[in-house]
Formats: structure tokens, sequence, C-alpha cells
């Protein structure tokens, strides 16, 4: 990864959310608001197995993000980066787990152990890795719209 790319993941690692965006069949884009670790080189995000964004990213690895607050509103000053996303396996979950009890910490600790009761019912979370592709270009997206309330 490139020196630009490095210096992205560590910047939007140190933001509380991210907005991810994902691509449809026909490529109109999907915003989804996600919390977000890393380890200065790659991003962490965790979700359900069976989520559309990660059915999105099976298909198609693209993906693009921007600091946002919590709802989804991007950060004044906010653009998209390119990224290149990898589902990953079990096995590589612990790394995910460090990253994000290290940044998350109390809020984690409690959140995380209800994954079980999911995991339960059919519903398993994965990880996806995500690497800042700052050369990829992106096709416009438009800024989420996010009501206010």
């Amino acid at each position: 990864m490139s020196s630009t790319g490095d210096h992205l993941a560590a910047a939007l690692g140190r933001e509380p959310f991210v907005d991810l965006v994902t691509f449809r069949r026909d490529g109109r884009p999907v915003h989804t608001p996600v919390w977000v670790s890393g380890d200065g080189h790659r991003l962490f995000v965790s979700t359900f197995g069976d989520s559309g964004k990660v059915k999105r990213l099976a298909r198609n690895p693209l993906a693009a993000l921007a600091a946002c607050d919590g709802p989804g509103r991007l950060l004044p000053g906010a653009s998209y980066v390119a990224a290149h996303a990898e589902l990953l396996m079990r096995s590589e979950f612990p790394a995910g787990v460090r990253a994000h009890r290290r940044k998350y910490g109390r809020h984690f600790a409690i959140m995380w152990p209800a994954r079980w009761l999911f995991r339960l019912i059919g519903h398993p979370r994965v990880w996806i890795v995500l690497t800042p592709t700052p050369e990829v270009a992106l096709p416009h997206i438009p800024p989420p719209v996010v009501p206010d309330h």
C-alpha cells in the first residue's frame, strides 16, 4: 500500500464512525454508517454475515469510505476514498476484535457478547477488512440522505 493509503487508513481509523458505501448491481451506492477500527494500514468493520453490505461486497469488493457522524451525515470537509474490501474468515477475527476493543473500550465490551445470541439464531458476525486505494477512481457518490430529528 502507498504511504497515502496508510495515511488515509490511519486517519479514518481514528474516526468514531465512517460512511461505508457499497454498490448495488446497477451501480447505485448504498450508505451505511459503521464503527471502524484499524491497524494503520487496514480498517476493520464488524457486521452480520447475512447483511446487504456483505452480499454486495462479495459481488463487488469496491467500497468507498468517508468520515461521518453516528446517523451517517458526512463530517465537514470529508470526502470519499476508494477501498478494496475483503471478508475475513473466522480465524482472522482476533485482529479486528483487538482493534475494536482498543478503540471502543467499554462500549465494545458491552456490545460484543451479544453476538453469541445472534449467532445462536443464525446471524453470525463477520469482519470486513478495508484497504484504502486512493489511486482508484470512484463513481459519483451523492451524500447520504439523513433525516433531521
